[in-house]
């Protein structure tokens, strides 16, 4: 059965391309056929989220098919795209995953930063996850603040008719866990209403464990 999972964050920096990468390197060691697409990106490291991908995906793919929009500019996609007058192409999008959905059973389609950032205008990142009628996978910090940020994407998402399959913790920072770390694996699932599907510890450490979980969680694994 074909699948596929959006990935969104709380904010940029909160470790979706990590996130995302565990999941399908777990996939593909497990002998799933799955890929990872990262529709848009932008900033001056290159496509460096669409290089990990490709690698973890053997390179069967290539940068073009993984990462169809490159902009330049660290800006949120609206605003590179008019600085560097590029016309971003929402149906070259479609069709790139749509492609990848014909060659694997699983697609990981990572956004730009958070639901709300804007790809075209009055067209945001939200938008795109319900044009492609995925389910949503929030990834979010471990630590303070987190609780606003999640509560604020989850009713975001569901506002804009999206289903929301969990939640996943990132521990960003790493060292002795505080109170906010400690409370939060509760409170966030609790107050959000949507499942905790895990939390990735910093590091490489249990980090393949965690993924493993998310994925039988997820129903990507049995």
């Amino acid at each position: 059965m074909k699948s596929g999972l959006f990935v969104t964050g709380t904010d940029t920096g909160v470790g979706k391309t990590h996130v995302t990468a565990l999941l399908l390197a777990e996939l593909r060691r497990r002998g799933v056929k799955a890929a990872a697409f990262k529709p848009i990106s932008c900033g001056t490291g290159g496509r460096h989220d669409a290089e990990i991908y490709a690698k973890l995906m053997d390179y069967e793919q290539t940068l073009n098919a993984l990462n169809p929009v490159y902009l330049r500019h660290p800006l949120a996609p609206s605003v590179a795209a008019r600085l560097e007058q590029q016309r971003i192409d929402l149906a070259e999008i479609r069709r790139a995953y749509s492609q990848l959905t014909t060659h694997y059973s699983t697609v990981f389609v990572e956004g730009a930063g958070g639901l709300l950032v804007p790809i075209k205008r009055d067209y945001f990142v939200a938008d795109l996850a319900r044009d492609l009628r995925l389910p949503v996978l929030v990834v979010a910090r471990l630590g303070l603040g987190t609780i606003n940020h999640a509560l604020l994407t989850v009713r975001q998402a569901q506002a804009m008719g999206l289903h929301v399959c969990g939640i996943v913790l990132n521990d960003t920072v790493g060292g002795h866990r505080g109170l906010a770390e400690q409370t939060n694996i509760k409170e966030v699932p609790r107050l959000c209403g949507v499942p905790l599907l895990g939390v990735v510890p910093h590091g490489k450490r249990g980090a393949a464990k965690a993924a493993r979980e998310i994925c039988r969680k997820l129903g990507l694994l049995r």
